[in-house]
């Protein structure tokens, strides 16, 4: 699934400053409350955001 087509470029980038300030975790339970992704979804997200990092 490409995200980039979903979700905003700057929400995007508001999870990448999470992931580096809060941690994964902390990551994952913002995009939840941001989208209501379940658990797995939100995960895989997260994943995709490390993928641009690289």
């Amino acid at each position: 699934m490409n995200y980039e087509e979903i979700y905003h470029a700057n929400f995007i980038c508001a999870v990448k400053d999470k992931m580096k300030t809060a941690g994964d975790i902390q990551a994952v339970k913002f995009v939840r409350q941001q989208t209501g992704m379940s658990l797995i979804q939100a995960k895989k997200f997260i994943d995709f955001c490390h993928a641009l990092e690289k």
